[in-house]
C-alpha cells in the first residue's frame, strides 16, 4: 500500500494559497501606499505655499503699518495689529521704546544684521519666545520691529500623516503643533534641531531621522525662516494596509482552504490519530495497575500484540512510523526495567545535587538583580550608593560569608565606600593600596587568600576571618577600588563563586567611577560660582558673608517649598552671582553716600541685563541667567527689568527677590545702617513707602511669615566681619 506523508501534502497546499495571498497583499498595499503618498506630499505643497504666502503677507502688513504708525505714533494702542515690539533708534542705542519690554539706552546687539532684512531673534523678548525682527527707515528715523510669530495658519494642516515645523536657517526649532498628532514633534523638540538633510531638502525626498523614525519632506525658506514638511512613512504605510480590502477576499479563501483541510483531517488524520490516543489509554491503565516485574512483562507482551495488529492496518506514513517506533520501545523496554532500578540510587544522588546548584543559582540570582538596580541608578548617586550597601549585605547573606567591604580608590588609599558583616563592629579604616591585600588585588585583579594567615600584605579586618577573595574594581582600563569578601572558615578557589563577583565587580567600579565624575563636574561648578563671587564682591564691596547668606536663605526656602535636591544644590550655588551684572556699573555710582539721580538709577538698573551677558547662554547656567535677570522683578509688575508680574517671574527669581531684600534690609551700607531683624520684618509683612509685601509671591512670602526667625538665624551664623 503506498503511504504519502500528510505533511507534505499541506505544505503543498499552504505554499500554494498563501502565495497567491501574499502577492495580493503586495500589490494592493504598493497601490495604496503609492495613492496615499500622492496625496498627502499634494497636501505638504499646499501648506508650504499657504504658509509662505501668509507669512509674507503677514511681514509686509507689519512694515506698512509700522511706516504709518512712525508718522502717526499716538495710534499705536489701537493700530498696533501684531506688532511686539517697536521702538525708535539711534545708531545701535534706543532712545523711545514704543512697545516691548527692552528699556530705553538698550544697546541693540547685531543691528548690522538686521537692517532691511528680517531675521528670527529671541533676545529680544523677555520670555525668549522667538519673533521676526528687523531694523527699517521710516520719515528719515530708524526703528526696530519685532513681529510676533503667528503660526495659526498652519495648525489646520497638521495631522497624523502631515507635520509642519518652523525653524531659523540654522535648523533651530521654532514651533511645531503642540497637539503632535503625528508623534514626531516631542522627540525632534527635546533635540531642538532638524536634521541637515530635511532642511536640504528643496524637493520631496525620504529622510532617515536622527531620532530613528523615516520620512518624505521638504523645505521652504521665507522671510529669514524656514517650513519643513514631514510625511512620516510609517503612517502613511498604515493608513495604506487598513484599507487592504482585497484581504477580505483572501480571508474569505482562506476559510475555504480550512474547511478543506478540516474534511481532509477527518477522513485520513483524525482516525489514526484516534487510534495512537486510545493505544496510549491502554498502555497508560496497564502499566498503572502493574505492582511487580512479572505483571510489568505480561502488560508489554499483550500490548507489543495489540500494536502490531494497529501496525498492519495503517495506512498514514506518518502514524505508521509512530507505531513502529512504540513496538520497538515496548520490546526493549523489559530489559530496560532492571537498569532503571539499577540507576534509582544514582539517579536520588543527582536530583540532591540538582537541588544544591538551584540553591546556588538562586542565590547568584538574587545578588545579580542587587547589582542591576546599582546599574539603573548610576545617574543618581545618592540613591545608588544605598543600593551598593544592600549588593555588600545581599553577597553576605547569599554567600555565607563573613563580611562584605566595597572601597574607592582615592588617591594612595582604599576608601571604604559600604560594607555589611564582621559582627558589625566596623566601619573598615582605610588602607593603603601598597601594603594591604585589597591593594595587591587592585594592581594584580584577583587575589584568592585561602588562608589569610599564610598570605603576605594581608591586614587583619576581624580575628574570625580565615580566607578571603579580594577583586580589584576596574572601569576603562582604570582601577577605581575594590570588593572583598571574608569568611570565616578556610575556603579553597571556588571559580562559580568567581563568576557570581565578576559582574558584580564590573557594575560596582562602573558606579564607583560615575560618582567619582559626577563630584568633580560638582566640584567645578562650585569652584566657578565662588570666583564669579569673589570677583564680584571685590568690585562692589560685598562681602563673602553677605553671599554665602543669600546662598543660604534660598537653598532653606526651595527646600522648605518642596523643590528637588538638585534645584536646592544649584539655588544655592547661582543664587550668590545675583548681582553679577554690577561690575559693569560705575564704580562712583555703587559707592555714592547720597541719592541717586534717576540716569545713575538707570544704570543701575541695568545691572541685571548686565549680568545676564555676562553669565552667557550656556545651558548649565541657565538658572543663574534667569536669576540675575528677574531678582527686581516684583509680584505686582512694577520691578524691574522687564516688568514682569505674577507667574512670569520664574520660582528662582521669587526666591533671591525676597531673599535679597532681606538681607539688604539688614546689612549696613555705606549710605545707611543695618536694620534689626524685627523691624525688617515689619517692614517686609507690612510694607513701607518703598518696600510692598505685594511685591512677593504668596508662597514665599506666606513661608517668610511663619519662618523669618530662620533666615535670622542663617544672617547671625554668616555675620559679616567688622571692616578694618
Amino acid at each position: 500500500m503506498k503511504r504519502e506523508s500528510f505533511h507534505r501534502i499541506s505544505r503543498r497546499w499552504a505554499l500554494l494559497f498563501g502565495g497567491v495571498g501574499f502577492l495580493l497583499f503586495l500589490l494592493q498595499g504598493g497601490l495604496l501606499f503609492h495613492n496615499g503618498l500622492e496625496e498627502r506630499t499634494k497636501d505638504g505643497d499646499a501648506l508650504l505655499l499657504a504658509a509662505t504666502h501668509s507669512f509674507s503677507l503677514t511681514l509686509e502688513g507689519e512694515l506698512d503699518r509700522a511706516s504709518f504708525l512712525a508718522a502717526a505714533p499716538e495710534r499705536f494702542a489701537s493700530l498696533a495689529g501684531e506688532l511686539s515690539l517697536f521702538a525708535r533708534l539711534e545708531g545701535d542705542r534706543l532712545v523711545q521704546v514704543i512697545r516691548g519690554h527692552l528699556p530705553r539706552g538698550f544697546r541693540l546687539p547685531g543691528r548690522a544684521g538686521m537692517t532691511d532684512r528680517w531675521v528670527i531673534s529671541d533676545l529680544l523678548n523677555p520670555d525668549g519666545v522667538p519673533q521676526f525682527v528687523t531694523v527699517r527707515t521710516f520719515q528719515g528715523n530708524d526703528y526696530l520691529l519685532g513681529v510676533r510669530l503667528n503660526t495659526s495658519g498652519l495648525e489646520p494642516f497638521a495631522d497624523e500623516n502631515v507635520a509642519p515645523f518652523l525653524t531659523d536657517p540654522r535648523g533651530a526649532l521654532l514651533w511645531h503643533d503642540p497637539r503632535d498628532p503625528s508623534g514626531l514633534g516631542v522627540p525632534l523638540d527635546h533635540r531642538g534641531w532638524l536634521d541637515r538633510e530635511v532642511l536640504e531638502a528643496r524637493t520631496w525626498k525620504e529622510i532617515p531621522l536622527s531620532t530613528g523614525r523615516s520620512v518624505w519632506a521638504r523645505t521652504q525658506g521665507v522671510e529669514g525662516a524656514r517650513i519643513s514638511v514631514l510625511i512620516p512613512v510609517a503612517s502613511v504605510l498604515g493608513e495604506a494596509m487598513r484599507f487592504v480590502y482585497p484581504a477580505l477576499l483572501l480571508l474569505a479563501l482562506m476559510g475555504g482552504l480550512l474547511l478543506a483541510f478540516r474534511r481532509l483531517w477527518n477522513r485520513q488524520v483524525l482516525p489514526e490519530f484516534r487510534g495512537l490516543l486510545d493505544l496510549s489509554q491502554v498502555l497508560e491503565s496497564r502499566l498503572a495497575v502493574a505492582r511487580d516485574p512479572e505483571e510489568v512483562s505480561a502488560s508489554i507482551d499483550d500490548l507489543s500484540k495489540d500494536v502490531q495488529e494497529r501496525l498492519d492496518a495503517c495506512r498514514m506514513e506518518e502514524a505508521h512510523s509512530v507505531l513502529a517506533s512504540l513496538l520497538r520501545a515496548l520490546r526493549v523496554l523489559w530489559r530496560q526495567q532492571e537498569e532503571i532500578n539499577a540507576f534509582g540510587e544514582e539517579v536520588s544522588a543527582m536530583n540532591a545535587s540538582l537541588e544544591e546548584s538551584n540553591e546556588f543559582l538562586r542565590k547568584r540570582e538574587q545578588i545579580w538583580g542587587q547589582t542591576l538596580r546599582v546599574a539603573r541608578l548610576v545617574k543618581g548617586t545618592h540613591q545608588a550608593r544605598e543600593e551598593v550597601a544592600h549588593i555588600a549585605e545581599t553577597i553576605k547573606d547569599m554567600l555565607g560569608a563573613f563580611g562584605v567591604v566595597v572601597d574607592r580608590l582615592e588617591g594612595d588609599k582604599l576608601v571604604p565606600q559600604a560594607w555589611s558583616g564582621y559582627e558589625e563592629g566596623l566601619p573598615p579604616e582605610p588602607v593603603k593600596v601598597a601594603d594591604s591585600l585589597i591593594g595587591r588585588a587592585v594592581r594584580e585583579g584577583l587575589v584568592w587568600a585561602e588562608d589569610v594567615r599564610q598570605t603576605p600584605g594581608y591586614l587583619t579586618l576581624h580575628d574570625s576571618v580565615a580566607s578571603e577573595v579580594a577583586l580589584g574594581l576596574v572601569h576603562m582600563g582604570r582601577a577605581v577600588g575594590g570588593l572583598t569578601v571574608s569568611f570565616q572558615e578556610r575556603r579553597p578557589r571556588d571559580e562559580a563563586l568567581l563568576e557570581t563577583l565578576t559582574p558584580v565587580a564590573s557594575v560596582l567600579a562602573g558606579y564607583l567611577d560615575a560618582s567619582r565624575a559626577q563630584q568633580e563636574v560638582r566640584d567645578s561648578y562650585d569652584y566657578l560660582a565662588r570666583k564669579l563671587q569673589e570677583i564680584t564682591g571685590i568690585y562692589h564691596n560685598e562681602t563673602e558673608q553677605h553671599l554665602e547668606r543669600i546662598g543660604a536663605y534660598c537653598s532653606r526656602i526651595a527646600r522648605d517649598l518642596g523643590r528637588e535636591q538638585r534645584d536646592v544644590e544649584d539655588l544655592a550655588l547661582f543664587a550668590r552671582l545675583h548681582d553679577m551684572g554690577k561690575l559693569k556699573v560705575p564704580q562712583e555710582i555703587l559707592t555714592k553716600p547720597g541719592a541717586l539721580s534717576e540716569e545713575e538709577f538707570r544704570t543701575i538698573q541695568r545691572h541685571t541685563l548686565w549680568g545676564a551677558e555676562i553669565i552667557g547662554d550656556a545651558a548649565w547656567l541657565a538658572m543663574a541667567r534667569r536669576i540675575c535677570l528677574t531678582h527686581h522683578e516684583k509680584w505686582d509688575g512694577t520691578g524691574y527689568p522687564f516688568g514682569l508680574s505674577g507667574e512670569q517671574i520664574p520660582w528662582e527669581g521669587r526666591i533671591v527677590a525676597l531673599a535679597d531684600v532681606y538681607d539688604a534690609l539688614r546689612s549696613p551700607r555705606s549710605y545707611k545702617p543695618g536694620l534689626p531683624h524685627d523691624e525688617v520684618v515689619r517692614t517686609i509683612l507690612r510694607g513701607n513707602d518703598r518696600t510692598r509685601p505685594d511685591h512677593f509671591a504668596p508662597e514665599v512670602l506666606q513661608w517668610f511669615q511663619e519662618n523669618h526667625d530662620v533666615m535670622d538665624a542663617l544672617y547671625d551664623r554668616y555675620q559679616d566681619l567688622p571692616l578694618g
